[in-house]
């Protein structure tokens, strides 16, 4: 029976993930926005000091932006390789994809709202 935790399948899957967050980072001037925000993001929440459940659910907020944001990337890489020259239909995957990150920034834009009205209100 293999061991139920494979140290080397972990590491392995840590390089891989590293290696693609590299790719995004290099890749996708959209990935290197909300990269550069996050810090901003955390320098905001210290400032203002909202309380820990609401830093947590602000920064999980924004790293799920992060996640459709790779997603998104990588639907659009596959979409490429399928079809490379322009097919309606790869145009509606891609701004499938797309319009879930939108919907992504508009969940931070509320509890942005929301964190702003419970801490100044």
């Amino acid at each position: 029976m293999p061991p139920l935790i494979n140290p080397r399948h972990l590491f392995r899957a840590l390089l891989f993930s590293l290696a693609g967050l590299r790719r995004a980072f290099a890749a996708e001037q959209a990935f290197r926005h909300e990269v550069i925000l996050l810090p901003v993001i955390i320098v905001a929440l210290a400032l203002l000091r909202p309380g820990l459940g609401w830093s947590a659910g602000l920064l999980a907020a924004w790293l799920l932006v992060m996640a459709l944001e790779l997603l998104n990337s990588a639907i659009e890489e596959a979409f490429n390789l399928i079809s490379p020259d322009y097919n309606i239909k790869v145009k509606y995957g891609k701004d499938m994809a797309s319009g879930a990150i939108f919907v992504g920034l508009c969940i931070n834009g509320l509890l942005w709202i929301a964190m702003l009205v419970d801490v100044f209100w």
